[in-house]
């Protein structure tokens, strides 16, 4: 899909996988999630990353939750939710690390978000699909997860939100997305605020960087969650 003659610009989601590939790249260019995957972030630096996914799913989740606009009302299930998975990791993983950079781009998300759930409540689905496609990447995550803290799955409940696959869900979604997005102006919203909220969530992942060192070994094991089991 990375030619653009070959995207349907009737398709919303051809349009999203599309458009938003160069700052899908970026962000997948940050080692954060590298550094998750081989066990060598540190665990109080797992719970600063969730407790700013926290703060941005909260702010995002009340706005579409409580909006009124016929397009998000269409696509928005409040299953979707994932907020209460994220408050409860953040209290099985211990006391979270956020630094100053991390806690300034984590409050801009914020801020943006409400101000165009405000201004343009449709742009809300352009940031919903970046939290829902990451579903599909934490799901290759949370082995590596557990193996690292030790903490089997309860604790991490953000990770396991849509049971063992998390494809059936995104194949839902994508689908409420297609029927729902049906005019240019509403498609060029969504598209573009997908596109930004790549851009925060890249800022906040460079700032739960600070101090760390990328190339640095394994990190040790840590203790067992408090109320989790071995998976």
């Amino acid at each position: 899909m990375s030619d653009p003659t070959l995207v349907d610009h009737n398709s919303v989601m051809q349009r999203l996988r599309a458009e938003t590939r160069p700052a899908h790249d970026r962000i997948e260019s940050i080692p954060f999630s590298v550094m998750m995957l081989e066990g060598r972030l540190p665990r109080e630096r797992f719970a600063g990353q969730l407790a700013c996914w926290l703060a941005i799913h909260g702010v995002l989740e009340e706005a579409l939750r409580g909006s009124d606009n016929s397009t998000c009302r269409s696509v928005w299930l409040d299953g979707m939710a994932r907020a209460s998975h994220l408050r409860h990791d953040v209290a099985c993983h211990g006391s979270p690390e956020v630094p100053d950079h991390a806690a300034a781009a984590t409050l801009r998300t914020v801020a943006w978000i409400a101000s165009i759930a405000a201004s343009r409540p449709v742009s809300l689905l352009g940031c919903l699909y970046v939290l829902e496609g990451s579903k599909l990447g934490g799901a290759i995550l949370r082995r590596s997860l557990d193996e690292a803290y030790q903490c089997g799955p309860e604790a991490l409940s953000y990770f396991w939100a849509s049971g063992a696959s998390p494809m059936p869900d995104f194949t839902a979604f994508k689908g409420r997305m297609e029927q729902a997005i049906t005019t240019v102006a509403d498609r060029d919203a969504v598209v573009a605020a997908a596109c930004s909220m790549f851009d925060h969530l890249t800022q906040v992942l460079e700032g739960l960087l600070d101090g760390l060192d990328p190339s640095a070994g394994s990190a040790p094991c840590c203790p067992h969650a408090e109320g989790s089991s071995d998976a």
